[in-house]
């Protein structure tokens, strides 16, 4: 367990020495962004000022000083300029912004040895020529650079060097007239000694102590993973160690058991073989008779244990041992009081003094046997039970009896009744359904077959002779009859969704809402509804129903739309709910913008003849969603509803991808 620690400690030591390294590289980075940032805007800061002074000055159309060595007369003047002369006897002459600019950088350059330079690639004095790194950055503003800068090294110390072109403004158009405004007729160069340098001993001695407490504690803490490391293996090697010697034990007891069963084995035969040697032996007796004991004591547990009812009896029908189980299914609160008595006279039944009775058919030679009875106890009263009976015998093998368990089946005896009635009734509601088919079919159709027909006879022959009450009597029938055939349809497709089904097949939902838009187009484009369907995917289904289903929904949609806006109706494929396996099933959100309804009504729909509108405000029968309920759990799915009134309502509808296999 040395050597991978030791690897690890290097890989720690390794990253951590990089860490620091990297740190170290960083801030050194840092501090020159920070250098760089700070001379940059100095001297943007420092340009900034100086053309602020120029713009004084061309603005006030030239400054007006008195002459000296250092300002001679201006022979640039005009001649009403020159030669302005003060009271007090002293001349004046017309400092321009160039000029200005020269002596504030001589100022400059004495004062702080910040030089800044007005210079041009065409200059009109020669002292303002470029110099030679001054004129490839003019070069470049030309060519739409709008800043220059760069640190110089030089044995003076290190120089930033900063240039920025200079525009023709306003100012300068009265004393310039040639020149157009916005144009860049030169720059300004400044060249910054740089006074400010952090030193860089403060950051490598905090790096370094970083490094070496991280190396130390490192070391520290991996001295003391190896030496419990080592302790763990001392350890190890101890619990190994016990382990094998308890392993030792376990297979000399295992040894020794054998060895004391094979003895008790041959003691118990010598003492079955003879009886002469049976006061040599009485030691020998005592244990195999103690060993009898405990095994008989286990098979009294396991025998009072078991669930089911167990009793042996002997070749002569007698009761010899039972277990609290037995006890219970007879009725009896002790072993005691049914031990020694006939089977017969404890627990009858129709196969006692019978050639079925097991005990008969064991000693006949049956390996096994296994029926049911109804047995009878001794208080009169009964139930069914599974008897099964399998041979007792004596350690030599000879037949004494039988082993009988007997089970209550009374539970599933009800279970059995329950499911057959069931059955039965369920026979009856199809048997009752089929009727109520046929009487549908047949028995209402026909008179309301010939109230449609004798109406029709009367609108179109007799209309004229009626009133308008009369008329308005007609149309009433006429209605009825039309909601009354509607109201049959339903209730007939409804009773054959079942009944008259066809075979599940694999169908694409796409195609299927397809036909279904098609057989709707009249109503979409009456609503000029707007229907939006996502791609759905294949199930196995039957493709009639799967159209009925889609047709019912959408047509509601569309039937219960918002007056007050178009419909609109999204057709999308959703998560599936809890309870479904995403990989064996799909859910479909048919969604719309339409009136809603409350609620209280979302479970509520789904029953027939459930209406929430009057027909004066909407046409309908009340059977659509139930047929619709009716094909999903065919399928073995689910369908809710959802909706906000005023707002809009969703169906969802989960199906699994294959029925069959639901």
């Amino acid at each position: 367990m040395t050597n991978p620690i030791k690897k690890y400690r290097a890989i720690a030591s390794a990253i951590w020495l990089f860490t620091v390294l990297f740190s170290l590289v960083w801030n050194q980075a840092d501090d020159i962004r920070e250098r760089n940032a700070i001379a940059l805007e100095t001297a943007k800061a420092f340009l900034t000022h100086i053309v602020a002074v120029r713009s004084w000055n061309a603005e006030h159309g030239g400054v007006f000083v008195f002459t000296d060595e250092k300002n001679p007369l201006n022979p640039y003047l005009p001649d009403d300029e020159q030669g302005i002369v003060t009271k007090d006897g002293r001349s004046l002459t017309k400092i321009n912004p160039a000029y200005m600019t020269r002596q504030i950088a001589a100022i400059s350059d004495r004062q702080s040895k910040i030089r800044f330079h007005l210079t041009s690639l065409d200059p009109i004095r020669p002292e303002n020529k470029a110099l030679p790194w001054e004129e490839e950055w003019l070069k470049d503003f030309e060519k739409g650079v709008q800043e220059r800068s760069v640190f110089v090294s030089s044995p003076q110390g290190e120089t930033f060097r900063y240039m920025a072109p200079l525009r023709v403004t306003g100012a300068c158009l009265p004393c310039h007239d040639s020149y157009s405004s916005g144009e860049i007729r030169g720059g300004i160069s400044i060249s910054m000694p740089l006074r400010f340098r952090k030193s860089p001993w403060p950051l490598l001695i905090s790096h370094v102590g970083a490094a070496i407490m991280g190396l130390l504690g490192i070391q520290f803490f991996a001295l003391r993973l190896q030496a419990r490391s080592e302790q763990l293996r001392v350890m190890n090697q101890r619990l190994l160690r016990e382990i094998e010697e308890h392993k030792q034990s376990e297979q000399e007891l295992v040894k020794i058991k054998k060895e004391l069963e094979s003895r008790v084995a041959s003691r118990t035969a010598e003492l079955s073989r003879t009886n002469s040697l049976l006061d040599a032996k009485i030691m020998e007796q005592q244990q195999v008779e103690r060993a009898l004991v405990e095994i008989n004591d286990e098979f009294i547990q396991i025998f009072n244990s078991a669930p089911d009812g167990m009793h042996i009896i002997d070749r002569d029908f007698t009761v010899l041992r039972v277990n609290k189980a037995f006890m219970a299914l007879t009725g009896h609160s002790s072993a005691e009081a049914i031990t020694g008595r006939k089977c017969f006279e404890v627990f009858g039944g129709r196969l006692c003094h019978t050639p079925e009775c097991p005990l008969t058919r064991i000693l006949e030679g049956a390996k096994r046997v296994e029926v049911e009875a109804k047995k009878v106890r001794g208080d009169g009263s009964s139930f069914p039970c599974l008897v099964t009976a399998t041979p007792f015998r004596a350690p030599s093998g000879k037949l004494i009896g039988i082993i009988e368990v007997s089970k209550d089946i009374s539970s599933l005896k009800d279970v059995e009744k329950n499911l057959s009635q069931t059955a039965q009734n369920l026979l009856l509601r199809n048997q009752e359904l089929q009727d109520f088919s046929h009487v549908i079919s047949h028995d209402l159709q026909e008179p309301l077959m010939l109230i449609q027909a004798f109406s029709q006879r009367l609108q179109n022959n007799f209309l004229t002779n009626l009133s308008d009450k009369g008329k308005a009597y007609l149309e009433r029938i006429l209605s009825s009859a039309d909601r009354m055939q509607m109201l049959i349809n339903g209730l007939l497709y409804y009773s054959r969704v079942d009944k008259e089904s066809q075979p599940f097949t694999q169908v694409h939902l796409n195609s299927i809402i397809q036909a279904v838009l098609e057989d709707l187009t009249i109503k979409i484009e009456e609503s000029d509804a707007a229907i939006s369907v996502d791609d759905l995917g294949t199930i196995m289904a039957d493709p009639l129903q799967m159209r009925q289903l889609f047709q019912n929904i959408i047509g509601n949609s569309l039937k219960y739309h918002h007056p007050d806006r178009i419909p609109e109706i999204l057709i999308t494929r959703i998560p599936v709910p809890d309870g479904f396996d995403p990989d064996t099933a799909l859910s479909i959100s048919i969604k719309d913008n339409g009136i809603g309804f409350q609620e209280e009504y979302q479970e509520k729909i789904f029953d027939i003849f459930q209406r929430l509108h009057t027909r004066q405000q909407f046409n309908g029968t009340g059977i659509g969603l139930s047929i619709c309920k009716k094909i999903v759990e065919r399928h073995h799915g689910v369908i809710s509803a959802a909706a906000v009134l005023g707002q809009g309502a969703e169906f969802i509808i989960t199906l699994p991808l294959n029925p069959n296999e639901a």
